[in-house]
C-alpha cells in the first residue's frame, strides 16, 4: 500500500485498518526496536555527523579532519566523533544496556528518567532506554534552568540524563544547579566529559555514560518489560497558562502513531531519513524517530544542535544529494532558506533521490511550497499535529498534486472532526463541510491527558455518544473531499521556527511591573522564524517609565531566550472585547499590515497600494492589498514575491483608483 492510491477521505477509509491495530503492533517501542534488529540486523539504524563541515567523513580533507578530531577533545578524550554509525543490532544492544543501568539505579516502569541532551545517537538510545525500562522524559536543553527544574518537580524525575562539561554547552551547569532541588532525585548520567563529572564532589551521585553502560548485560532486559498500555513518555509543550504541561504518551499512542505514519508513506527499508528536528520534540522521537526503526529506515542525525548546527543549512543540499536522502522534515525556516540559497546563488540543484519533504510546526505559505517543488522538482507536503496527539494527525497525499492551503487528510484511525464548541467548553454540535470550528481529535494516537489534573480541565470535550475527543485549539475546516485547512488558532502560542512560545510568560513578565496595567504579547511575521514575539503595554496614567527601561526590564524577567519580544511598543490602550478581555486579533492585524507595509516600501517605492487587514470569524485574519486595476498585472506578481516567505493569508485586488502610496 502506497500513498499513490490516497485522493481523497474515502480513500483513507478504505485502507486496511488491521494494519495499526493494537493487535498487529508491537508489545512496546523497545519491543519494536528488538524486532526491527532481528529484520534489519547490521543495517545502519543511525548516522550521525557533527556538522556541515562533515557531509561525509570520508570526503574531509585530512588536515580539516584532524582539526575536527582536535575541536572535538576535551582533556585528551574524545567527546563526539564527526562521522558515525549505528547499526540495528547495536541500537538493540544499547537500549537494553542502558535500560538495564536505570533499573539498577532504581527505575521502576512507573518512574520518570529526564533527558537533557541534544541530537545524538545516544540521545536516542537514552529515550528508547528510558521508555524500556520506566518513562522518558526529554527536555528541551534552551530552556532556563529555572523551567527545567519545574518540568523534573513536576514529572518527578528519579535519574537525570544529561551532556557532560563540554566545551560550548551550558547544559552541564544547569544540572548541577537544579540537580539539589530535584526531590528523590537518584542519579546524573553524564553523556560525555564523563572524568570530570563524575570527579565532581556530589550529594547526588554521577555516572559515566560509557563506563554505566559498558558494565551492564547488553543480551536481555532485567526490567520489567513494558506493555502497549504503559505510559512511556511525558512530553513538555506549550502552553497558554504559564509553565510547560506534561503530555503523557502511552506506548500504544507512540506505536499507533508510527504505523499510522509508516502506512502513509512511500518509505522503504534502508531508505535515509533526515532528522533535524529535536529528539525532544514528538517529531524526531516518534514520526521520524520510532516509525523510521519500525520501518527499517536508516536515520540520519544532521549535528547535535539539527537544521541550526554549524553549516548545515548552507550544505544542506548537498548533505542530500551525498546522502541520498529519501524524506526529510523540517519547519517552513529551513525550506525557506534552501530557496534563499538556490535562487541568490543560482545554484543547480542536481537530482535528488528524496520521494518528498514534509513542512510542519508551523504555517506553510502556498507560495513557498511551490516555488521549493519547482526548485528541487521535489514535492513538499504539509502535515498537521501536536504532542497530545502523539505527532502526526493529518497528512497531505504526494499524488495528486497538492491541495492549496490545506494540511492534507486525516491519518487512517484517527477521528477527526470540526466543532462549535461554547464559553463554557460543552459542544453545541459537529460542524457542516467548510464550516470552520475548533478541531477535535479521537484515535489510539491521542494521549491519555496530562500529568497534572488542573491542565486537564477544558481540554477535551464529549459528543453526543459520549466519545470524548481532545480540543486541538486550533481552528480549521473540512472540504467536501475531506481535506482540513487550519484557519488560524484559538491557542495563543507563537510559533518561532517551529518553536512554542506562551504569550503569558511574556505578559506575565511585563505585568509584574508596577507601572505596567495590561500587556499583550502577539506574534509578527517573520520571514526567518515564520513568527517572532511583539508586545504591547499599557502604562498606568501617572507613569514615566521609559522604553528602553522596560525593555530592560521585560527582556531580564523572562526565562526562556526565544520569548524576549522582537519589539515593545507602549500604547495609550489595549483593544478589550465586550466583556473585557483583551482582544488580540486586532494587535495581529496591526502587525501583518506593517510587514506587509514595509515589504512593499522597500522594494515598490512610488506605488499607490492600500492594504486592509481584517479578522474574521471564518475566514480568520485576512489582508486585502489593493492596487490599481491599471497596474494590477504588473505588481499582483511582484508582490506575490515579496510576500512568499510569510504564511498569512491574503489577496491582491485591484481598485479603480488609489490616490495615496502604501496606506
Amino acid at each position: 500500500m502506497t500513498i499513490t492510491t490516497i485522493k481523497n477521505h474515502a480513500d483513507v477509509g478504505n485502507l486496511n485498518l488491521a494494519e495499526i491495530s493494537p493487535a498487529q503492533l508491537p508489545r512496546s517501542t523497545y519491543h519494536a526496536i528488538l524486532q526491527s534488529a532481528q529484520n534489519f540486523g547490521d543495517a545502519t539504524a543511525i548516522e550521525y555527523i557533527l556538522d556541515g563541515d562533515c557531509i561525509s567523513e570520508a570526503q574531509i580533507p585530512f588536515a580539516k579532519k584532524l582539526i575536527h578530531r582536535i575541536l572535538m577533545t576535551f582533556k585528551g578524550k574524545s567527546f563526539a566523533n564527526p562521522h558515525r554509525k549505528m547499526s540495528y543490532k547495536a541500537l538493540a544492544k544499547n537500549v537494553t544496556g542502558l535500560g538495564n543501568a536505570l533499573h539498577s539505579l532504581g527505575i521502576t516502569k512507573t518512574e520518570v528518567t529526564s533527558l537533557v541532551l541534544p541530537n545524538f545517537p545516544e540521545t536516542y538510545v537514552s529515550l528508547w532506554a528510558a521508555e524500556a525500562a520506566g518513562i522518558a522524559n526529554p527536555i528541551n536543553p534552551l530552556l532556563d534552568e529555572s523551567i527545567m527544574k519545574e518540568i523534573m518537580i513536576s514529572a518527578n524525575t528519579k535519574v537525570i540524563i544529561a551532556l557532560g562539561p563540554v566545551p560550548g554547552s551550558d547544559i552541564w551547569q544547569k544540572v548541577m544547579a537544579i540537580k539539589e532541588h530535584i526531590p528523590g532525585l537518584k542519579a546524573v548520567i553524564s553523556l560525555f566529559g564523563d572524568d570530570i563529572a563524575c570527579s565532581q564532589n556530589n550529594k547526588v551521585p554521577v555516572y559515566g555514560f560509557k563506563k554505566l553502560l559498558a558494565a551492564q548485560n547488553t543480551q536481555a532486559a532485567n526490567f520489567t518489560l513494558p506493555e502497549q498500555s504503559d505510559v512511556c513518555a511525558y512530553f513538555h509543550t506549550g502552553g497558554t497558562t504559564g509553565l510547560p504541561k506534561l503530555a503523557k504518551h502511552l506506548h500504544l499512542n507512540q506505536l499507533t502513531n508510527a504505523g499510522q505514519v509508516n502506512l502513509l508513506s512511500p518509505v522503504n527499508a534502508g531508505d535515509t531519513m533526515l532528522v533535524g528536528l529535536p529528539i525532544f520534540h514528538v517529531n524526531a522521537a516518534v514520526a521520524t524517530g520510532i516509525a523510521s526503526v519500525m520501518k527499517g529506515c536508516k536515520i540520519l542525525l544532521a549535528s547535535p544542535s539539527g537544521f541550526r548546527g554549524k553549516n548545515i543549512i548552507q550544505n544542506l543540499l548537498t548533505l542530500i544529494n551525498n546522502y541520498d536522502v529519501a524524506v526529510m522534515t523540517a519547519v517552513p525556516t529551513v525550506y525557506a532558506a534552501m530557496v534563499e540559497q538556490i535562487t541568490s546563488q543560482k545554484i543547480i540543484v542536481p537530482p535528488l533521490k528524496m520521494k518528498f519533504a514534509i513542512c510542519g510546526a508551523a504555517p506553510l505559505s502556498s507560495d513557498l511550497q511551490a516555488l521549493f517543488t519547482k526548485l528541487t522538482n521535489t514535492p513538499l507536503v504539509e502535515g498537521y499535529g501536536s504532542t497530545e496527539g502523539s505527532s502526526v494527525s493529518t497528512l497531505m497525499p504526494v499524488n495528486p498534486i497538492n491541495k492549496e492551503a490545506s494540511v492534507g487528510l486525516p491519518i487512517p484511525g484517527i477521528t477527526l472532526k470540526i466543532a462549535d464548541i461554547n464559553e463554557q467548553g460543552t459542544l453545541v454540535k459537529m460542524c457542516d463541510t467548510l464550516d470552520v470550528g475548533e478541531i477535535i481529535i479521537t484515535g489510539n494516537n491521542v494521549f491519555p491527558g496530562y500529568v497534572e489534573d488542573a491542565h486537564n480541565q477544558g481540554a477535551w470535550v464529549v459528543d453526543e455518544n459520549g466519545q470524548q475527543y481532545f480540543r486541538t485549539g486550533d481552528l480549521g475546516k473540512i472540504d467536501e473531499s475531506g481535506y482540513v485547512s487550519l484557519c488560524g488558532r484559538q491557542k495563543e502560542l507563537i510559533i518561532r521556527g517551529g518553536h512554542n512560545i506562551d504569550p503569558k510568560m511574556i505578559e506575565d513578565a511585563a505585568t509584574s511591573h508596577p507601572d505596567v496595567t495590561l500587556a499583550a504579547a502577539v506574534p509578527r511575521p517573520d520571514s526567518y522564524a515564520g513568527e517572532v514575539p511583539v508586545l504591547y503595554v499599557m502604562l498606568s496614567p501617572q507613569s514615566t517609565l521609559k522604553l528602553d527601561d522596560l525593555t530592560t526590564y521585560v527582556s531580564a524577567n523572562i526565562p526562556e531566550r526565544a520569548a524576549i519580544p522582537k519589539a515593545i511598543y507602549i500604547i495609550d490602550e489595549i483593544p478589550l472585547t465586550a466583556v473585557g478581555k483583551i482582544y488580540k486579533p486586532e494587535l495581529v492585524c496591526l502587525e501583518i499590515k506593517q510587514t506587509i507595509t514595509e515589504a512593499i516600501n522597500a522594494h515598490l517605492k512610488n506605488k499607490a497600494v492600500q492594504i486592509n487587514v481584517f479578522a474574521d470569524k471564518k475566514l480568520g485574519i485576512k489582508a486585502n492589498i489593493f492596487v490599481n486595476e491599471n497596474e494590477i498585472n504588473e505588481l499582483q506578481p511582484q508582490i506575490k514575491a515579496l510576500l512568499t516567505p510569510f504564511s498569512f493569508n491574503y489577496e491582491v485586488l485591484a481598485i479603480k483608483t488609489i490616490t495615496n502610496e502604501v496606506a
